[in-house]
């Protein structure tokens, strides 16, 4: 015989509205433990994220979801924070950082601290489904090539969302999104799919072997674990969290890089508000002087 979850019929598990107390826990909930911030006018984003999750487990209603998540949270958080969080990303988006880098910062990096004898450390804090790392990594492997044979690098690559991370280590992208700047791009650095995979491409191995694809929360305790870096890419994350957690990271990623380090923020970020120490270059690119 059925159970009362499973004969729930299918109109019962559409869409139900969501009441202001499920909400605020909801939104409390994913604040708690990745330090996003919904505000109080997202119900719609939240319920549109989390409603297959819903389904999938037989809940009516979101008080059911609500009642579900306070007996799994250790469970269920993980999975809520994987669909609230936002994967949208681009090979070469905010092209100017990547410009910039190969035009003058590298070389300065490379001519000012010492550190970098030893090769060149680079993080992208929230590098989503991994578009970000590989153009870093191509922007490095071209300088590397043409300005500083024998320059060492590597990329660390971290994201709180286990879903985006499975789609960045495997590097399959589909080739009509890629927006590369030069089509050469395409022969030297992916290889073209065939068959089933027609349409697509993967990242060759000699980039991909260059970065390292972990999961992070950026409020965690694991981040102290973390190399000091000498670029550190943390760009359009800002904007999902209040003031207080915006404060609290930047200053995190302050203690990340190495003294005359670069950490590079997103067009739609702003540190205006925020006390920190480090000094601005322009075009979102802050400089750690001590």
């Amino acid at each position: 015989m059925l159970d009362s979850h499973s004969a729930l019929s299918a109109s019962a598990l559409k869409d139900p509205p969501i009441s202001a107390q499920a909400y605020n826990f909801l939104s409390g909930l994913i604040h708690q433990h990745s330090h996003i911030q919904l505000g109080p006018n997202k119900q719609t984003l939240l319920t549109s994220r989390l409603s297959r999750h819903r389904r999938d487990l037989r809940l009516a209603t979101w008080e059911d979801y609500v009642a579900w998540l306070s007996q799994n949270q250790t469970d269920g958080i993980d999975t809520v924070i994987d669909l609230i969080a936002t994967n949208h990303t681009q090979f070469f988006r905010e092209k100017i950082h990547f410009d910039l880098l190969r035009d003058g910062l590298i070389q300065q990096l490379l001519s000012n601290c010492e550190s970098t004898q030893a090769g060149l450390r680079c993080w992208s804090a929230a590098c989503s489904t991994g578009e970000e790392p590989y153009t870093l990594a191509i922007v490095l492997s071209q300088f590397a090539e043409q300005k500083h044979p024998g320059m060492r690098w590597k990329i660390d690559a971290t994201d709180i969302s286990y879903r985006a991370l499975n789609k960045a280590m495997a590097g399959v992208y589909d080739i009509g999104r890629l927006s590369l700047p030069d089509p050469d791009f395409l022969r030297q650095y992916f290889q073209k799919g065939s068959g089933p995979y027609e349409g697509f491409c993967k990242v060759k191995d000699f980039l991909r072997e260059k970065i390292h694809f972990s999961q992070l929360n950026l409020f965690g305790e694991r981040l102290s674990l973390l190399d000091r870096q000498h670029i550190i890419f943390c760009r359009n994350v800002l904007i999902y969290f209040d003031l207080t957690s915006q404060s609290q990271l930047i200053q995190r990623l302050h203690d990340v890089l190495e003294p005359g380090g670069l950490l590079i923020v997103g067009h739609s970020d702003s540190l205006l508000r925020i006390n920190h120490r480090l000094k601005g270059l322009g075009n979102g690119v802050y400089k750690r002087v001590q």
